[in-house]
């Protein structure tokens, strides 16, 4: 899979420049005599961008109110005030895309009460003279309260007043293109209710319960694999595509019929279905879920291949549920297939037969992968749009398509995945759970099923680094935290991580001396593994399973495998996948219970045993890649229920490694401690 994998940006920093010629001082509040004041409540956590580029797209839309504390442009309108505003909302990486299509980029405040609202002062800093629209009212119901356009002109920058007289507890600002720099944007109004407190940034709810490893790891794959090499992966990501099931380029919506038997057949020896989920199911209790991405075979056949939206006819409203009828019905055909429901077979709008329903064999289905992608800007997907294919899909936009459309409405127990975002964008995350909020009677958040991220550890997108380099562990926390933040009950989702072997390619793992390309890539693995696991996140995902090309080939991403599919049919498994096996079967039934050491040269986190609370294990390394090894280290394990540990090593042919008893004396075990991580497992005393 060949895509660009932008970097983790950490926030678009606040940057005061020394021209100003006021001093950086918050002004006192001052009400005016006509009872209205400046609306300070305003926070970064209730300002959303509708066309989701603050995390990929280098830009901040709280820019528009991150300086208020500063100004009071009111209070004295001949002139501009003391402090000039500086800071740009625009997005400034591969703006283009987010000013694709009529609607340019929106910004909306959430006020989180009504105000009486009376004015609002913009400081227009614009060097090129466009077009902008400010709005009240809500996400369905916007009133236009000015349009004017951008000065454009050097040495006219200054405060522009603009009244809105109105009471509203939105406001929307909207840019026509890059080019209007709008450095600030103050509201006056009178509060109709108790002013909101800035909200907490730290979560103190309830928390989902831990995974056991063996239902924390899965492997993103698009094919059938000998059961074999799928075992240490509780969950398949099966990539597909929607031409997959939607292969009719006769009928249109509502006539046409769809493929349910992805991945399967007709199996006349048994009198039933072959469906490859089902034997997952069946032999190793996985889960599987599929992804149909891209367009239906229809729109593929018209030009459309790499471009635009699955809408039910071309031309229509890609911000509109109510275009997706034929995208929700495909989902829910495949729901009623696939889900643990039985509905009328007669109902079914599928081309094969016989009919069938109810299987219980898949719950879970992804609505896209990667449509957030800024490197393919005629695939890219605004929040708003993804929000109104996914609630059309969920249960038909709360059934203003019909009953046939949506997962939901075939079967309750189906959940639909987060298509998996590009990068770790809490942002798009906060704006679809305000889309919910605001544009569903029920506010039901729709992916019930996982939020889902990729990341891959990259230095400046030119070459792999370790999980450690990248503070992968951090990085990762800090994500779960904001997304319990945003919706706590739904399960975090790590849908793509991992290294090629080839050293041409960008994520090309980065070699350990003395080890090989495939030693090296399992190690690194390995610790990301751990990384995410005491993260807080609630799976992970490897990217990939089984290559098809050999490790020599340069495309990024087509070397991740852990197993190789060779020209004869047999199958070669890498030195990752036993690290992998041996880890899941190792610790299957244990759960991420206290980090011991994250500082120097031996880094220990311990694991717990759900069912059997006194048995633990140690995963103990060195967080380099240098070669670094440290010997006779001693680790303490507290009291013990007998004087022996076992050590666990990752051997590069054994699925469950390999296992030496150590001496345990005054509650030390001594080890050599490497690069590639060791497991120390010992029954404490109670």
């Amino acid at each position: 899979m060949l895509k660009y994998i932008p970097y983790f940006l950490t926030g678009f920093a606040l940057l005061i420049s020394c021209k100003n010629s006021g001093q950086k001082i918050a002004l006192p509040e001052k009400k005016y005599s006509d009872g209205f004041s400046k609306i300070t409540a305003i926070y970064k956590e209730n300002v959303y961008d509708l066309s989701g580029y603050a995390d990929e797209g280098a830009g901040d839309p709280f820019n528009l109110f991150d300086e208020n504390a500063f100004v009071d442009p009111r209070s004295d309108e001949s002139r501009s005030s003391n402090y000039i505003p500086v800071t740009d909302p625009q997005p400034h990486n591969h703006a283009d895309i987010y000013f694709a299509g009529k609607r340019g980029n929106r910004i909306v405040a959430d006020l989180q009460i009504d105000y009486d609202l009376s004015d609002v002062y913009i400081y227009d800093k614009a060097l090129a003279s466009d077009s902008v629209w400010i709005y009240t009212g809500d996400m369905l119901h916007w009133k236009l309260k000015s349009a004017f356009l951008t000065k454009g002109l050097v040495g006219l920058a200054g405060w522009r007043k603009f009244s809105l007289n109105d009471h509203s507890q939105y406001v929307m600002i909207q840019f026509a293109a890059q080019t209007p720099s709008i450095t600030e944007m103050v509201l006056y109004g009178k509060p109709k209710g108790r002013i909101p407190s800035a909200p907490s940034l730290k979560y103190t709810g309830p928390l989902l319960s831990k995974k056991p490893m063996k239902e924390f790891l899965g492997a993103n794959y698009y094919n059938e694999i000998d059961m074999k090499w799928v075992r240490p992966f509780h969950y398949s990501r099966l990539y597909c595509y929607t031409a997959n099931f939607d292969n009719d380029t006769v009928h249109a919506y509502p006539d046409a019929k769809y493929n349910a038997v992805y991945f399967g057949y007709w199996n006349g020896a048994i009198n039933d279905y072959y469906l490859y989920v089902e034997k997952l199911k069946k032999e190793l209790n996985g889960v599987a879920w599929y992804t149909p991405q891209g367009l239906p075979a229809w729109m593929s056949r018209n030009g459309y291949a790499d471009k635009g939206r699955g809408v039910t006819k071309l031309g229509m409203d890609t911000e509109d549920p109510l275009s997706y009828a034929r995208h929700a019905n495909l989902f829910w055909n495949i729901a009623a297939f696939m889900g643990s429901t039985k509905v009328d077979t007669n109902l079914l709008s599928i081309s094969n037969n016989p009919r069938s329903s109810g299987r219980g064999s898949l719950h879970l289905l992804e609505n896209g992968n990667e449509d957030d992608a800024t490197w393919v800007g005629n695939k890219y997907c605004n929040p708003v749009e993804y929000f109104a294919q996914s609630s059309a899909d969920y249960d038909g936009h709360e059934n203003a398509l019909g009953k046939k459309c949506g997962i939901k409405n075939a079967d309750t127990n189906s959940k639909l995945m987060m298509s998996g975002l590009i990068e770790l964008d809490t942002n798009h995350v906060k704006v679809y759970k305000f889309l919910c909020n605001t544009l569903r009677k029920d506010k039901a958040f729709l992916w019930d099923g996982g939020i889902q991220y990729h990341h891959y550890s990259q230095k400046n997108l030119q070459y792999a680094i370790s999980p450690e380099e990248d503070s992968l562990r951090w990085r990762l926390s800090k994500v779960r935290d904001a997304t319990y933040r945003i919706e706590p009950g739904v399960p975090c989702i790590l849908g793509e991580n991992g290294y090629d072997k080839n050293q041409k390619s960008r994520q090309g793992t980065p070699i350990i001396p003395g080890l090989s390309a495939d030693q090296s890539q399992g190690i690194f693995i390995l610790r990301s593994i751990n990384a995410t696991a005491f993260s807080g996140f609630d799976a992970y995902i490897l990217y990939w399973l089984q290559d098809y090309e050999d490790e020599t080939s340069p495309n990024v991403y087509l070397t991740s495998g852990v197993i190789k599919a060779n020209a004869d049919g047999s199958i070669k498994p890498y030195a990752g996948w036993f690290y992998i096996s041996a880890f899941e079967n190792r610790l299957a039934e244990y759960v991420p219970d206290k980090i011991i050491n994250e500082t120097g040269n031996v880094w220990v986190y311990k694991y717990r045993n759900q069912s059997s609370p006194d048995s633990v294990a140690y995963f103990v390394y060195c967080p380099t890649r240098n070669g670094t090894k440290v010997d006779n280290y001693k680790l303490n394990v507290g009291k013990t229920a007998t004087g022996n540990a076992q050590e666990i090593y990752f051997a590069d042919d054994a699925d469950n490694g390999k296992a030496t008893t150590k001496n345990i004396s005054a509650n030390t075990v001594t080890m050599g401690v490497e690069e590639r991580p060791k497991l120390i497992m010992i029954k404490e005393s109670k």
